[in-house]
């Protein structure tokens, strides 16, 4: 069922034999579980164990008030077809003493682009469209669906439309209806009544694509705010952004196109399973002094049918969960066991260092937790990558064993 790449390395001189044992052993301050071998009687065994299977599983993730939102659509070639719409509430919070709407001022919201997807000439056209209904950031998942208002001809209520460019930052006209009704809510002086009327008629903004948009963009909340334009030499009034949260919807990939590397998201709807159990059975040994996991990002499949004008954002860092299986529909509160494995630039790898992890499984008799990757942070923004399966020995998820016996 495994695969064991046995390279047998032998020390002839004690000397030698002594400095590649402390070599070996200071990688990882955890005691080596077999133990009790000297120097003259030793010989260091370095193995490669191939996980055979990796699996993917789904699990609920939430979106809301995260660092990031994203907003419209894209066909990846590799990844298939992505969706997604920002939901935004901004703050009616005032200081009656202080702040003030004039009738002749206008409404902007300025949004701060953080990141691209799509390619450079694709069309990126949007709308800011009223929500219909009332939403809690704090409950919002990523697969829920936002109710977005219609007029009577069942168009949408658009009150605002901007083009992607290349500016970082990009203000975006609203329409003097939704700024009369924000303004006539705002000024009133009592702030029950205020909080009250803004939760029944203005539950918040949509940045949606309009059709034909094949982009999408990431923005950082802490740099999105709504702006009352003045045009005398009164200061602008800003006001936050007090909820937000993302809606996706994904179509694909397909597994012709993907082989046998599996799709992981860092938004933690799609976890690689690694299907192995630490055991003495599966590790060859219980005299290790190291093992480490190895995971490759399949970066040739990446690049497969994309434009070279095509962006796609990543991300250099993995993290592993190591859970029951029920943990899974609650893995979003789950802390993960190694929260930053750095990418390896030279071969595109993740390596984790599991001599910690193997050794408590083997003293304890094991349970029936497994290791789940995903790429980067849940943060807000997408992004896909690709885990290499059993397509290359070379590539394939593998654990590196180095161990100690004694000479026969």
């Amino acid at each position: 069922m495994y695969t064991f790449d046995g390279i047998l390395n032998r020390l002839t001189l004690p000397m030698a034999l002594l400095l590649a044992v402390g070599f070996i052993s200071s990688c990882d301050d955890t005691p080596i579980v077999g133990g009790g071998l000297s120097p003259d009687d030793v010989q260091v065994r370095a193995d490669t164990i191939l996980i055979p299977d990796l699996s993917v599983v789904s699990s609920p993730s939430f979106s809301g008030n995260l660092p990031f939102v994203t907003t419209g659509k894209v066909n990846d070639p590799v990844f298939g077809e992505i969706s997604a719409t920002a939901l935004l509430r901004p703050s009616i919070s005032r200081d009656t003493q202080v702040d003030s709407i004039g009738e002749n001022d206008v409404a902007l919201l300025s949004l701060n682009i953080s990141s691209r997807y799509g390619s450079e000439s694709a069309t990126g056209q949007f709308q800011i469209v009223e929500i219909s209904r009332p939403w809690r950031s704090s409950s919002w998942r990523y697969d829920s669906i936002p109710g977005l208002a219609e007029h009577p001809d069942l168009s949408r209520k658009v009150v605002g439309e901007f083009t992607l460019d290349d500016r970082d930052s990009i203000p975006v006209l609203l329409s003097d209806e939704w700024t009369d009704k924000y303004r006539d809510i705002f000024m009133r002086p009592v702030t029950s009544e205020r909080d009250s009327l803004y939760r029944a008629d203005l539950p918040g903004l949509a940045i949606v694509p309009a059709d034909g948009t094949e982009k999408m963009f990431s923005a950082q909340m802490s740099r999105v705010s709504l702006i009352f334009q003045r045009g005398n030499d009164t200061a602008d009034l800003a006001r936050s952004i007090d909820s937000w949260a993302v809606s996706l919807e994904k179509e694909g990939p397909d597994d012709e196109v993907l082989g046998k590397s599996k799709p992981v998201y860092n938004t933690r709807g799609s976890m690689v399973k690694l299907d192995f159990d630490f055991t003495e059975e599966f590790l060859g040994t219980n005299n290790f002094s190291r093992v480490e996991l190895a995971l490759y990002e399949d970066t040739l499949r990446m690049r497969s049918g994309v434009p070279a004008d095509f962006q796609r954002p990543g991300s250099n860092v993995m993290q592993i969960y190591f859970l029951e299986p029920d943990q899974i529909n609650f893995a979003i509160t789950a802390e993960p066991i190694y929260p930053v494995i750095n990418r390896d630039g030279e071969d595109n790898s993740f390596r984790i260092n599991a001599t910690s992890l193997a050794n408590e499984q083997i003293r304890s008799g094991g349970d029936q937790r497994s290791l789940y990757a995903v790429i980067g942070v849940n943060d807000g923004r997408f992004q896909p990558s690709l885990i290499s399966g059993s397509e290359s020995s070379k590539r394939q998820p593998k654990l590196l064993i180095t161990s100690t016996s004694k000479v026969q």
